[in-house]
Order: structure tokens, then sequence, then C-alpha cells
């Protein structure tokens, strides 16, 4: 049995060894990365755990720093698929089904590409995973209180990583109903829980001893309590608010229900449901343990986030969510196994010696068959296009310039090459979004003492881009991404400098010729991904965009000068950059008819 989870284990931790990501990529990866080499306060809630424990990884004497922070989400994937052997070895008794139920959560899309890259879910899952696993030791040996108090203090340090685990609650207290009269008659014992539950907690001690020290990445700057809980509740976006931008939140729930059932996939989806059945009938009380802890952290909190799946890449966001519901049935599939076995024994009575093996290889070899096909979409051991294409902005972006982003797809990347590998240091890096919190504009008039911000924070009034723009005109000024409101249009123009936007007061002019020059000299210099290199449905469907965008600008350009032949040139090679670009198939239909 031992042996069998050291297989499982082994096999788990090549597949993701081999696949994990070797460099920054997009989402909160490169931010947290970074929090985690300079000791840094990352976004709220400030994931204190992870940024701890990353810090740790980055110390490893081997491959490149990203790799190495990266590897803490391998190796809590690893070990999560290994507890979750475990597991269900404590409630099916079946090495077999226990090992079949592990390697499809190995193998689930879902649960292999969030362990590949430095995001705090991986974590989380680990965490899930072990709480469980006590609560099933303590369940089936209620004398050994250890694994109670183990638990609890499990439940804690979970809360300093990601708070989506409170929805262990309505469980947890319907299993400590169930054992209410061993708790009754021993007081201490839930004090000595709560303790430990509070011990749990330790690792937010960190934040205000990091934000002391004023890094780089510093969220919030955390100087006072209520600063302090301002992170830990996520005022800025507002706390129970899953996104933050308003163009994003709404939608509806049927539709996100519906992409969280899909997340399981037909043959896991349907042996959790069988399990489901199968733990009804012989372990009651897992039936509904699991019941209560899938149906909050899973539908529950999926009808209730504000997350417009219709608007843009939404889902990449939303599907890590889903993770904590997988982590929560996976057990199950080994019940479920185990109930298709007994199906298979009735139907064919002569391969009862052999019929749960014969069912575990058959649903392994189609999980393989997953692996086999999904593994270049999933690799991430290839991909360096968020390196690339900060790495073009700070090479087109000269020192001294004030360079305005938003986006996390540029932010993000960004922050992490000047804090981390020192990367043009002289750009006055501004991150827009943060602008609207005074303690950020606190925070750049520390790090720029030459950077005039007239305002104590945006708010598109007095504090406006127009006025910060005003205020640094002796210094070139740049801008990737949307600005945060559109005080500048009368004043300032925008011209397109490679994958920037030069600010340029009105009364100046540059010439066709000269766009023309600047920006082929430019793209000589770039590296755009290939659209196959794409990691589709994910932000990475942006970074493209930054590229085209160039392009266009100077085909539009070209074509406003009736430079037809321009035009058609520039059009055409942002088409040949992505086929599926329906702003250059329709400028080339336009010109097709101008004679």
């Amino acid at each position: 049995m031992l042996a069998a989870g050291g297989a499982v284990v082994a096999i788990t931790g090549l597949l993701y060894g081999a696949t994990t990501a070797r460099d920054i990529v997009l989402g909160d990866t490169p931010e947290l990365i970074a929090a985690a080499v300079t000791l840094g306060v990352a976004h709220a809630p400030g994931y204190p755990l992870f940024t701890m424990l990353g810090h740790l990884f980055s110390l490893l004497p081997f491959g490149p720093l990203p790799f190495r922070v990266n590897l803490l989400s391998a190796v809590c994937g690893t070990l999560t698929v290994g507890i979750v052997y475990f597991t269900a070895l404590r409630l099916t008794r079946h090495w077999l089904a226990s090992a079949g139920a592990a390697l499809l959560l190995a193998s689930s899309p879902l649960f292999w590409r969030w362990s590949l890259v430095a995001e705090v879910f991986s974590l989380n899952n680990l965490l899930a995973a072990t709480f469980v696993f006590l609560l099933v030791l303590w369940e089936q040996r209620p004398e050994q209180t250890k694994f109670l108090v183990t638990a609890a203090l499990v439940s804690g340090l979970a809360l300093t990583n990601q708070h989506t685990f409170v929805f262990f609650g309505p469980a947890v207290i319907f299993l400590l109903w169930q054992r209410r009269v061993l708790l009754l008659a021993r007081p201490s014992l839930v004090a000595i829980c709560v303790a430990a539950f509070l011990v749990g907690l330790l690792p937010y001690v960190y934040v205000p001893w990091a934000a002391a020290r004023d890094p780089v990445l510093n969220w919030q700057g955390v100087a006072s309590m209520s600063d302090f809980l301002a992170l830990v509740l996520r005022k800025h976006c507002g706390t129970g608010q899953l996104i933050c931008t308003g163009q994003y939140q709404g939608g509806s729930p049927v539709e996100r229900i519906r992409a969280f059932g899909a997340s399981f996939g037909f043959l896991v989806g349907s042996l959790s449901i069988l399990g489901l059945i199968q733990t009804y009938r012989h372990e009651r009380w897992y039936f509904w343990f699991v019941l209560l802890a899938f149906m909050f952290a899973g539908p529950g909190f999926v009808a209730y986030a504000n997350v417009d799946l219709s608007s843009g890449p939404t889902l990449f966001v939303l599907e890590r969510f889903f993770l904590l519901s997988n982590v929560i049935v996976a057990p199950l599939v080994g019940f479920g196994l185990l109930l298709v076995s007994e199906r298979l024994t009735a139907i064919a009575p002569k391969v009862r010696a052999h019929a749960l093996l014969v069912v575990t290889v058959m649903a392994l070899l189609i999980a393989s068959g997953g692996v086999w096909a999904n593994y270049t979409a999933i690799d991430q051991s290839r991909n360096h296009v968020a390196r690339r294409l900060a790495e073009d902005i700070l090479s087109t972006t000269k020192p001294g310039t004030l360079l305005l982003v938003g986006g996390d797809e540029i932010v993000l990347p960004l922050l992490y090459l000047q804090a981390v590998e020192g990367r043009q240091l002289g750009v006055k890096l501004v991150l827009t979004p943060l602008l609207p919190g005074e303690w950020y504009v606190k925070q750049l008039r520390r790090r720029y003492p030459d950077l005039v911000i007239p305002f104590d924070r945006h708010d598109s009034r007095s504090g406006t881009m127009k006025s910060l723009m005003d205020a640094n005109q002796d210094n070139p000024i740049a801008v990737v991404g949307k600005p945060l409101d559109e005080s500048t249009e009368g004043s300032y123009w925008f011209y397109r400098y490679g994958v920037i936007d030069m600010v340029e007061p009105m009364a100046k002019d540059l010439t066709l010729p000269q766009m023309l020059s600047d920006n082929e000299e430019l793209l000589k210099r770039y590296r755009p991904p290939s659209p196959d290199e794409i990691k589709q449905k994910t932000f990475e469907e942006t970074i493209l965009a930054h590229y085209t965008a160039t392009l266009l600008a100077v085909g539009r350009e070209s074509e406003k000068a009736r430079f037809y032949p321009e035009a058609k040139k520039w059009y055409g090679r942002a088409l040949s950059m992505n086929p599926n670009l329906l702003e250059a198939q329709e400028a080339l239909l336009r010109l097709e008819k101008v004679k």
C-alpha cells in the first residue's frame, strides 16, 4: 500500500516536474514570485504563508529563479495527490481504487495546469487535502485527539493563504456535532483546538514585518491595524467581491455553474457521483461531510461569484476557484471505481477477481489519453511570452521616462523585471490601476523623489491623468494599456512607438515617414509570439494584441494619408501575426475596393 502511494507520487512528480514553468507566466505568478524573492507583500489578502514558503524555494541551488518558486506549486500539487491516495485508502480500504482516484486527480487538466505556476491555489489544495485526511483519521479514531488539534492548526494556516477555506465551515460543524458527546466531555480539547487554530494564523505577523521594510512590492503599505485589516479583508475590492473591475462583474450564475461542472470532465464527474452513492451506503458520515463541503465551496460559491464569463477570458480567473471542490470530491472517485467494479461483477461474475483492476486500468487509460492530448496545451516549461513582451516594452522605453501601465498582462511582468532582476531601473514605472490608493501614491513619492504627483489619489476629478502628465512635462511620458480616465483629450495625443504610446502635446507634430521608420526599426528587435505559442482562453490572448496594435496603428495612419500600398503592407503584417484579427481582415477588404 505504501509502495502504491509512492508510485502515485513519483508518477505525478515526474509529470509536473517536466511541465512546470521555468519562467514568469501571465496571471498573478510574476507578482507572487517577486513578493517571495524580495520578501514583499503581495496583493490582498497578502498571502504570507505562500510568500514565506516561496522565499525558501527561491533559495534552492538550481534552475532559474522563477522556476524555483514555481516548483513550490508543483511540489504542493504532487503532495496533494499523495494525500488524496491515503485519504481514499483509509476510507475504501482498497489501494487500487485509491491509486486510481489519486491519478485521475493528477491528470485532470484543471488540477495539472494550476500545479505548474506560482499561484496560491496549489498550496490551498495541499492544505485542504491534509485537513480532510486529518479529520478522516480523527473520525475513525476519535480517541486520537491529536488529529483534530492538527486539523485546527492546518485550518488556521490555510486562512493565511486562501480565504475560500472557510467553505469547509458547515462540513466541520456537522462533524463536530456528530462527536458532540466527546467534545462536551472534554472542554479542554475545544480550547486546545482554538489555540491551535490561532497559532496557525501566525504567518500574518509576517505582513507588518515585511511592510516595515518598505519593499518594492508592498501592497497597502501596512503601517497600522486599519491598514492590516484593509489588506486582509480586501477592502480595496469590497470584501466578498471576487473581481474588482466593473466591466467583468455580473453575468449568469447558470453559466458559471455550468463551467464549474465541466471542470471535472465526464469521467471524473461520473465516478464522483457514483462515489457519492457508494459513500451513502457505506460511509454515511463522510457522505454528509463531503456533500456539505462541496456544495458551499462549489456551486454555492460559484453562483455567488461576481464574474461575467461572457466578458473576455474571465473563466481563466474563475476556474482556479474550482480546484478546492475538485480536491474535496477526489476520494469519492475511489468509491466510484468500487461501485463500477461491483456492477461489473454482477453482470459478469467470472471477472470478480479482476473486476476492480479492469475498471481502474480502463479509467487510467482514458486519463492517459487525456494527458497525451493536453500535454502541449498545458506544458508551461517553454512559456516565455510574458517575459518577452515585458522586455520589449522596457527596451523601447528610454531611461527617465514616466511609464504609465495598466492591465495585469503588462503590469505584473514589468513589476517582476524591475523588482527582482533590476531591469531598466531608470524608467519610472507607475502602475495606474493602483493610483486610486493613497498608500501607492505615497510609495511612488518615496521611490521616485523627482516624480511630481499633484494629488494624493486618482479620483478622476482633481486627481486625473492629465494633471499627472502636466506636472511631469519635462520628462518623456509613455503609456501602455488604457489610461484611467479621458482627461487628456484635447491636451495630449498618443504616438504609437512600437509596443508603447508616447504621450505628446497637441502642438507637437510627427510625420508619417518618421512613424514608419521608427516602428520598422523597433519591430526588427521584437519577439512576438506565434499564435501557436499562446495558451488559449487565458490572458495570453492579449499579448498578441499589443504587437498587432502597432501594425494596425501604422496601417491606419498610412490609410488616412492615402498611402494605400503602405497601409496594405502593415495590415497584412498584422494579419500574418494573428490570422484571426478581424480589424486587419476588414481593412484589407476595404482597401481592395480602393482604386
